[in-house]
């Protein structure tokens, strides 16, 4: 046999270099593609209809990031990502105790706990990148702004029964739509103060955006999101300006309290002013919850009635669907234990925000907490799901607090962003 037969013909050797080259360019540039397929994801959420459509890109970078795990696999010396896996496995193993047991509904929430810790991990190691934060950002408030003026042109072409404004994508209730379109405004607001070299018709076309977000979160008529865009974009700035976290801390307080003393002084004093505060009453909030919370309380209050146990329940007069309140459905769903291992998430991920409060992913991230924090109080009710607002309100600052916590174990990640901060300027300059 000849040296040539023995290497393959010309074209056999052709494709063996793409492999090889495709296979180092896959592993090599990992990050930024994973980058890439993200913010596709994100995009897709404020505009296709169908989740599993949305969520096909984030099939992919599970995928991905699954196969890269050796660049990752620090993250595991961390308590709080190792929280974050915790309540991951949690979650679906509740379905074991489901009722009634229902394997393909199991197999389904395994799967979307991988999507989310999928999610997690890849954000963690793009936050790395300067350039991927601000570009981020960016794109979070164009894609929402975007979905927002369809949504406007919609609501003003066929205006609703109930005049309020409903989204697209996945945000086809006024809650969601105001909720994501508010953080949406952070995203915008926290790349202008950012991007002090971008070139003024973008910084003017960002304002225009904001404006357009925030027309629409008021048109979805949500309190939550009205009261709570307002405090978490007062945060986002007395973030930027206060030079301690402690300092930062004092001032959002005395914010919270103007803002609850405000709210309670138009309740009270204004005529009216219950129907202002409150057009919906307390829309039976105090019933559905003290139901749910008798429920779990005789039926499962360690480790919950399943995630797979039906939620609905009724009110006199009203069938209701889910608790309206994210910490009750966890509750719920995994009992004190379940509700326990998400509050440990979310006091790692504040104290990660906190301990690096000078760092501008720190800033939006404290902020999406103020907004989400409260505002799933009130409503919420699938903490581990397909893409959608979740992903954006709960597990992207988490994923931004493992990021600050774990920049050693993401050392792959951070030689991306070598060099490539000041060219970001250089673009939108």
């Amino acid at each position: 046999m000849t040296s040539a037969a023995a290497e393959g013909s010309p074209a056999q050797r052709a494709a063996s270099g793409w492999a090889a080259l495709s296979k180092r360019f896959l592993a090599d540039y990992r990050v930024p593609i994973c980058a890439t397929l993200m913010i596709v994801a994100l995009v897709a959420a404020f505009s296709l209809p169908s989740q599993s459509a949305a969520s096909f890109t984030t099939y992919l970078l599970a995928a991905y990031v699954l196969l890269g795990a050796a660049r990752w696999r620090g993250l595991f010396l961390d308590w709080g990502f190792l929280a974050v896996v915790a309540l991951l496995i949690y979650i679906p193993l509740t379905s074991a105790w489901s009722t009634p047991f229902d394997a393909r509904g199991a197999l389904s929430q395994a799967i979307r706990a991988v999507l989310v810790f999928a999610f997690v991990v890849s954000f963690a190691e793009c936050m790395q990148v300067d350039w991927f934060r601000r570009r981020m950002t960016l794109a979070v408030a164009t894609a929402a702004a975007l979905a927002a003026l369809a949504a406007l042109c919609v609501f003003f072409i066929t205006p609703p029964l109930d005049a309020r404004l409903n989204g697209l994508g996945q945000l086809d209730t006024h809650v969601m739509a105001g909720m994501v379109y508010a953080m949406a405004v952070l995203c915008g607001v926290s790349w202008l103060l950012d991007a002090w070299r971008a070139a003024r018709p973008i910084r003017w076309a960002t304002v225009a955006g904001i404006a357009v977000l925030m027309l629409a979160v008021c048109l979805t008529a949500s309190r939550t999101a009205m009261a709570g865009g307002a405090f978490a974009l007062a945060c986002l700035l007395l973030a930027h300006r206060a030079p301690t976290a402690g300092r930062f801390l004092a001032h959002a307080a005395l914010v919270a309290a103007c803002l609850v003393a405000a709210v309670l002084a138009v309740y009270v004093a204004v005529p009216g002013g219950d129907a202002l505060v409150l057009p919906r009453g307390d829309s039976f909030r105090l019933d559905i919850w003290s139901r749910y919370v008798a429920q779990i309380a005789a039926d499962g209050p360690w480790f919950g009635l399943g995630v797979l146990t039906d939620d609905a329940t009724e009110v006199p007069g009203s069938p209701v669907l889910h608790p309206h309140n994210l910490y009750l459905s966890v509750a719920r769903q995994g009992g004190l234990l379940g509700l326990g291992l998400m509050l440990t998430v979310v006091a790692s991920t504040l104290n990660a925000l906190l301990r690096h409060h000078a760092r501008p992913e720190a800033k939006l991230g404290l902020a999406i907490c103020a907004l989400a924090l409260p505002g799933y109080l009130l409503d919420g009710y699938e903490l581990v799901d397909k893409i959608g607002w979740t992903w954006l309100l709960f597990w992207l600052p988490v994923a931004i607090g493992i990021a600050l916590r774990c920049r050693p174990a993401l050392d792959d990640a951070a030689r991306f962003g070598a060099g490539m901060a000041d060219s970001d300027h250089t673009v939108l300059r």
